[in-house]
Parts: structure tokens; sequence; C-alpha cells
């Protein structure tokens, strides 16, 4: 024990982290979601006992028990809502209203072509109507005026479920319905705000594009489209041949934008702000709203979206004069995403930003110990 005491250091295990993991667990069994139903109903059943009797039971097993039924319920809840929207459009043709969240440029077969992203509201049959709040991406080649804000209705529309289960659990985890193609679509503008901040924003990007290709030579402007501002759909056909070459060596995980790409960001104003006579916290308060704007005015990804709530904690914490226990909120950040969609667990971009980062927090943990004993 002692030589085991000497060579090896504990290190404080979040209170939520035997939650999550339960919750993942119950994810990766959701096919026995019923069998933890009838576990948790027995457990439950065996605490009123007890409390009854005044014998002590470990609560503990009652509340893993419970996030495991839960993990098991929401994946099922998911899957049953994506086989719900297509038992309800099955060859029919609906009627799909709902708001555009946005709007940008691909090429598909080497032809230009316009992706938007509707966020909607209602689907309405001839039969009846269903509400949503996901979303649905149209690709067309056609010119249209519909902007970023606009309410918009959609008729004729008619949705195929995906033959492929893999991309099926993509959608699912996008929050993505359904995909569809077409030249032309029928729709109508219900309403064009005057002003909407969703589409400032969308406008803003794009403006941020447009300068950085005109001042940027072709390639540097697709690595920092790519890395630094997360949109790979505006240089997909020019990063083609690059994304091949980095898959033969199996580099390609280094043109994944990762929360070092935001750490390089903040590195940088610190680096301006050593030299700068100002108080620590208003130095603080300033790297912090520049990397909100940073991560407003940029595409997400995962591994991206996680670093940044951490980072946001951290600040937060950092205001309130309150302790930033990193493995705390991690954890607490994991759990969140996965209430979000428990279909993310699935991902290699979810499981690797999150493994890694848990190992190495945990192993500067116990460096500290160890350098602290």
């Amino acid at each position: 024990m002692n030589l085991f005491a000497r060579n090896f250091y504990c290190v404080t295990i979040p209170p939520l982290l035997p939650i999550t993991l339960c919750f993942i667990a119950g994810i990766a069994l959701h096919v026995h979601v019923l069998l933890f139903f009838i576990l948790f109903s027995l457990l439950i059943c065996c605490v009123c006992y007890a409390h009854m009797k005044h014998i002590k039971i470990p609560q503990r097993l009652l509340l893993c028990s419970f996030f495991m039924f839960t993990g098991a319920w929401f994946y099922q809840k998911e899957l049953r809502d994506y086989e719900k929207f297509y038992v309800f459009t099955d060859n029919k043709k609906i009627t799909i209203t709902g708001t555009i969240l946005d709007k940008s440029t691909t090429m598909v077969n080497h032809q230009k072509t316009t992706v938007i992203a509707l966020t909607i509201h209602d689907i309405a049959t001839e039969t009846g109507s269903y509400k949503s709040n996901k979303t649905l991406l149209f690709y067309t080649k056609s010119n249209n005026s519909l902007v970023v804000g606009d309410t918009v209705t959609f008729f004729n529309i008619r949705c195929k479920k995906p033959s492929s289960e893999e991309f099926q659990h993509y959608q699912i985890k996008e929050q993505v319905l359904a995909t569809l193609f077409s030249d032309t679509f029928d729709y109508h503008i219900d309403h064009h705000p005057t002003w909407s901040l969703r589409h400032w924003i969308w406008n803003q990007k794009k403006r941020l594009l447009d300068a950085l290709e005109s001042k940027f030579s072709s390639h540097c402007f697709q690595f920092f489209a790519s890395l630094f501002l997360g949109n790979r759909t505006y240089v997909k056909q020019s990063l083609e041949e690059t994304n091949e070459q980095f898959k033969v060596w199996g580099i390609y995980h280094f043109l994944a934008r990762s929360g070092l790409h935001l750490a390089l960001f903040i590195f940088a104003w610190q680096a301006l702000f050593c030299i700068t006579p100002l108080p620590l916290i208003i130095k603080q308060i300033i790297i912090f709203f520049l990397s909100c704007i940073y991560f407003i005015l940029t595409w997400t990804s995962t591994p991206f979206t996680r670093s940044f709530a951490l980072f946001a904690l951290n600040k937060v914490c950092l205001f309130n004069k309150t302790p930033f226990h990193t493995l705390h909120y991690l954890t607490l950040i994991c759990f969140c995403f996965l209430l979000y969609c428990p279909l993310y667990v699935c991902f290699l971009d979810f499981q690797l930003t999150f493994a890694l980062t848990f190992a190495l927090v945990w192993f500067n943990q116990v460096i500290a110990q160890h350098r602290n004993s």
C-alpha cells in the first residue's frame, strides 16, 4: 500500500462524472431501455420500502440507474422523432413553414449550389400538421431572393428517408430532419423583417469571407477559411486535392478545426495585452468579448464549441472570483452536449475532443500534485 501511495496520485473526481458515465452507458445500451425502466422502478420500490423500515440503502445506485435509463430514453426519443417525421410525410406532398437560418454556396458535382438551412416551425399535409424545431436543408442550383431571417413557406415538398443508417444518425446529430435536392422550389416569403440580428450576423460573416478572399492568396485563404473561420463548404472544391494528400499520409486530422485555433487566437491577444498598460481585469474582459465576437462570426464545430464553452466558464469564474475546476466544468459541458443530442457520443469528433481533453487535464493535475508532494 505504501508503494502504491508513493507512485500513484489520486485526482479529485467531479461529482457529475459518474452521472455522465452512466448516461453514456445508457446511450450505448439503448436497446435495453425497457430493462432500465424496470430496474429503476424496482429500485424506487426498494427505496420506499427501506424508508418505511428505516433501512439505509446506497442512494447512488438509484441515481446511477436513473441516469442510465434517462440516457437510453433520450437516445430512443431522438430516433423516434426522426422516424415519426418520415412516417408522417411518407409519399405525401407537404408544406413547410420556417425561418431561414443560413444561406451559403458550395460546389456539388463541380456545379455551384446554394445551400439553405431552414429552421422548421410547422409541417402540414392534407390530413394534418406536425410541429418541429429542427432544421431542413435545401440544395438548389437556381437563384432565389431568400435571405437569412426571412420566414418562408415551401410548397409541394417530398422528403425521402436516407437509406444509409450512418447518414441518418449524422442528420439526427446535426438536428437535420431531411436534406432536399432540387433545381427549383415553390415558395412564398411570409415575412421579410426590415432588420434581423440573424441576418446581420450572417451578412458580417459573408463580408469577412469576401474581404479575406480579396486580400489573401488562394492557398492562404483556403486554409484560413477552413481552420480559423471553420467554413469548409466555401472552399470545399479548392481543398479536395489537399485533403487527399493529407489522407495518404494519415494526417487528415490536422485540417480539422479544433480548440487549438481558439487557443491561438486568445494567445495572440494575451501577448498583445502583455505590453498594454491596462488593469488585469480590464484585459480579461476585453479578451472575453473579442473571443465571443470571434465565436459568433465563425462557423462552429464540436471541438471548437467545447473549447469556447470551457473558456467562457473559466472567465465567468474569474470575474466572480470563484475557483475553477477544469475537470468539473469539462464534465458539465460534456453532459450538456449529450442532453442536447445523445447521438454525439457516436461520433469521432466528440469522442476525441472530450477524451483527449479529459486525459490532458488529468495528467496536468497528476503532475501538479506530484510537484506539490
